[in-house]
């Protein structure tokens, strides 16, 4: 769209309808693509609870569940024959055949430029992501749902190209709110992580709301619609210190994970990329024959962490045992998304520092909370994600507390791997990105327009 006042002028009631005839179908499609891409992650989903089945009882432990997808149900025997535990070294080496190295961000960053991609590399992603998590990978099930969900969306936008793009950021935003319980953040999430700074796709935060809710809408009825962590808990304006507090500990914690990621990753560059997964099997073989509270994602053990069933040594040598896995994890690019581990490492955190006197002698639950969104703030760069992320799972009475908690993790932390978002500096007052389309725009409707080339916005 041309803005008003340069160029040739556009009459209200034209530009009007053709916002409108651009406007209807893009919210029909993004409901279609949200709602397709819910059915297709509920089947992934069961694909991955199948396995890591399977491969928890061949290996003696499974991990429990978070209550908002199963309870907390757990069980640990330990391999029947010790030995088979380093059986997870090979299976890492294996499985790195079939991913791509590459984030979200990047995935997403192809899609917004229309960048051709390798045809089996979303495919790759999906199923090497799903097959790492069924074998204990601390990282998070974002990670293979979020590409699921781009994929589809960024078909769907070739197929219908006349809508103008954004159809990836529906399919994307219903993959983050599917893992996350949490449509209306993870559309806000699908919006922030391509950038550094506090831009946002504003033409791509409508189809990314629609699809987020439409897919949660269809993912739900296989999984239920309540939070993941259902921390429900009020707190006045008294706890801003409290937040504070949460929030510069946090922003130690996330820049500790990222820093410390940076340089593991430069440190073993040099080996094969399959030395390097194997690398990662063997720590999680050694956790699951000496910690196997460790193993697996690990929401379900900030769930427990903030009853008195954990005592707060056992919840620090959980925080950083997590610490320690995860930062192997990162350094090697292992295949799943960073935000649930960030969700946890912040949970494990305030459930260790409600047991602390002080200002700090808050409900277990809430600092829980707190922590984990300060922390998936200052690694995801996605501080409004974070805060909506809050209100959805534990209720608009804890912005107190998660409100300073956010914002300083986020400004206190540096930002993960740069290179794999769009640099704010990049952004032009002619053409910001908050105001260019996530494609293309729409072809003219002439015969002309449409069969000449679609370029994607510079």
């Amino acid at each position: 769209m041309r803005p008003l006042g340069r160029g040739p002028q556009l009459s209200f009631p034209s530009l009007w309808d053709q916002e409108v005839r651009h406007t209807g179908p893009l919210i029909l499609y993004s409901a279609f693509t949200g709602a397709l891409a819910g059915l297709l992650l509920a089947f992934l989903n069961a694909l991955l609870r199948a396995l890591t089945e399977a491969l928890g009882l061949f290996f003696g432990y499974l991990a429990p569940e978070p209550p908002g997808e199963g309870g907390l149900a757990q069980a640990f025997t330990g391999p029947s024959f010790w030995p088979l535990a380093f059986l997870l070294p090979l299976l890492f080496a294996l499985t790195s055949f079939l991913g791509t190295g590459q984030g979200l961000a990047a995935f997403l960053l192809q899609a917004r430029e229309d960048r051709p991609t390798p045809p089996s590399s979303h495919l790759r992603a999906v199923l090497g992501g799903i097959l790492q998590l069924s074998l204990y990978s601390p990282m998070g099930r974002e990670g293979p749902f979020g590409v699921l969900g781009l994929w589809l969306g960024r078909g769907l936008d070739r197929r219908f190209p006349r809508l103008g793009g954004g159809l990836a950021f529906a399919g994307l935003a219903a993959g983050l709110g599917a893992s996350l319980h949490a449509p209306v953040a993870g559309a806000l999430l699908a919006t922030e992580i391509l950038y550094r700074s506090l831009l946002l796709e504003a033409r791509a935060l409508t189809p990314a709301l629609i699809g987020a809710l439409a897919g949660f809408a269809v993912y739900g009825a296989f999984y239920g619609y309540t939070p993941l962590l259902a921390f429900q808990a009020q707190v006045d304006m008294g706890a801003l210190p409290a937040g504070a507090l949460v929030g510069l500990v946090a922003a130690a914690l996330a820049t500790l994970w990222v820093e410390g990621s940076r340089f593991l990753e430069g440190r073993i560059r040099p080996l094969p990329y399959p030395w390097r997964h194997a690398l990662l099997g063997l720590a999680l073989a050694l956790a699951l024959l000496v910690l196997p509270e460790a193993l697996g994602s690990g929401l379900g053990w900030v769930a427990v962490a903030t009853t008195p069933l954990l005592p707060p040594l056992a919840v620090l040598s959980l925080l950083f045992a997590k610490l320690l896995l995860l930062l192997l994890a990162s350094g090697i690019r292992a295949y799943g998304g960073p935000y649930t581990p960030a969700l946890v490492l912040g949970g494990l955190l305030g459930a260790f520092l409600a047991h602390l006197p002080g200002p700090l002698a808050l409900p277990p639950e809430t600092l829980a909370l707190a922590g984990g969104v300060a922390v998936l703030a200052g690694v995801a760069r996605a501080p409004f994600a974070a805060t909506v992320l809050a209100a959805e799972w534990g209720g608009y009475a804890t912005l107190p507390l998660v409100l300073p908690a956010v914002l300083l993790a986020y400004v206190l932390t540096p930002a993960y791997n740069p290179a794999e978002g769009v640099r704010e500096e990049q952004a032009t007052p002619e053409g910001s990105p908050s105001e260019t389309p996530p494609q293309r725009e729409p072809p003219p409707p002439d015969p002309e327009g449409a069969g000449g080339r679609e370029t994607p916005p510079g």
